[in-house]
């Protein structure tokens, strides 16, 4: 018998305060799954499926390879590269775009409405849209007039990134789902492709070096504006899953594909995912997500031709057109944790399991959790569940997670 180490497992367990036991695989045989923290019945769950359809089988036809998609934000890592990577930017007043193009992109599709509910200013007045936009466009003039970067206390790059993360929230809330995806995403215009992955990769170790937490970013009462003071709470930090990256390298050795379906621009994306540093190691061409034209070699404001926006249902559009179109069948596993993971999940009739990481949350995902929670006696369930601290960003060896703030742990969302 061989044994096997995995330097980017080891490396990211070491980073994420886990020791792992890796463990040993004799020549021939189905690879197993290190015990990390995974809930035990979920990982012998998911290494009978590598066992039953992988290269060790007797069935396994390599003319047709079975494949597994997963979601990358809050699956493949926890927490957010894309919202992350727009917290890092605003920060640091990292944008390549003029003030001009910065107008364009925050206005483009955006519906002049009032937003009302919890997007109210911190006095209870309601927001309109063509105030907001307002406000973002002045401050972003005032931040790119100047010749040195500002400091961080500077209260024009204060008022710019609350309402920034106000303005994300709100769309991302009050209009269609494909609207917030682009609007990020136009945030990142005119930056070429190196330019952008160098800003993502800083933005990852700066993430990955911060607290799992949250924090309120708000408006600077000297910059009212025509908005009013207006606050969110942001995410901090990011965190590696070295389960996922041992998962899915277990998945290759066993001759399962592995691809990424993620509602983030896929460049982004891409820099986390291929990179061996973090642990993952994917083909570039096996990351798939949001795409945009790319005029002059820079990020542009339009979307890319011929392909759907990866949410929700444009991840079964994207799958099909990638994935099952061309080989005729759909992914044998699909892992995600929200909503917008719920049609790619539940979608296709190939689909032996789906891995969700338990986040709590209710809605359509809620009752995939409910269903995997009612199966966890089952032999063969078609859902399964894994559990997550959320205020760690760690697994935990259940399929209970625990609600940043909390310290108890639940199986499903409270009604």
């Amino acid at each position: 018998m061989t044994v096997l180490t995995r330097r980017d497992v080891l490396a990211a367990s070491i980073a994420a305060g886990i020791s792992p036991s890796l463990p040993a695989w004799a020549e021939g045989c189905a690879p197993v799954l290190a015990p990390l923290k995974w809930a035990p019945r979920t990982r012998r769950v998911i290494e009978r499926l590598i066992a039953t359809y992988g290269s060790a089988s007797a069935s396994y036809n390599p003319a047709r390879r079975p494949y597994a998609v997963f979601d990358w934000d809050n699956t493949c890592i926890a927490g957010d590269c894309e919202e992350s990577l727009l917290h890092y930017t605003a920060n640091h007043f990292s944008f390549a775009m003029s003030a001009e193009t910065f107008a364009q992109a925050t206005a483009r599709d955006v519906p002049a409405h009032t937003f009302t509910g919890p997007f109210r200013t911190v006095c209870g007045q309601n927001v309109r849209f063509r105030d907001l936009h307002a406000d973002l466009c002045a401050d972003y003039a005032l931040l790119s007039a100047r010749s040195m970067p500002p400091a961080p206390t500077d209260p024009v790059l204060l008022s710019l990134r609350a309402k920034l993360v106000f303005a994300y929230d709100a769309i991302n809330a009050t209009c269609n789902g494909d609207i917030a995806c682009r609007w990020i995403i136009r945030l990142l215009a005119g930056h070429d492709a190196a330019g952008l992955s160098a800003l993502a990769r800083a933005s990852n170790r700066w993430h990955l070096a911060q607290g799992m937490g949250q924090e309120t970013w708000i408006t600077p009462a000297t910059r009212s504006g025509q908005a009013g003071i207006v606050a969110r709470p942001i995410q901090t930090g990011v965190r590696l899953t070295p389960e996922i990256a041992d998962l899915q390298w277990a998945l290759r050795r066993a001759g399962i594909d592995v691809h990424v379906c993620s509602a983030s621009l896929e460049d982004v994306v891409a820099v986390f995912a291929t990179d061996p540093d973090y642990g993952y190691d994917l083909p570039r061409q096996n990351v798939l997500g949001v795409r945009m034209d790319w005029p002059g070699g820079r990020l542009g404001l339009d979307a890319a031709p011929n392909w759907p926006v990866t949410y929700r249902a444009g991840k079964v559009r994207a799958i099909r057109q990638a994935l099952a179109g061309p080989r005729g069948y759909g992914p044998l596993l699909v892992c995600g944790d929200s909503d917008g993971d719920y049609a790619m999940l539940t979608e296709f009739p190939d689909t032996r399991l789906g891995l969700v990481v338990n986040r709590l949350f209710s809605g359509q995902i809620g009752t995939i959790a409910s269903l995997a929670a009612a199966q966890l006696s089952a032999p063969q369930p078609r859902f399964i569940l894994q559990g997550r601290d959320e205020n760690t960003g760690e697994w935990r060896p259940s399929e209970q997670s625990i609600p940043i703030g909390s310290r108890l742990p639940a199986l499903v969302a409270h009604s």
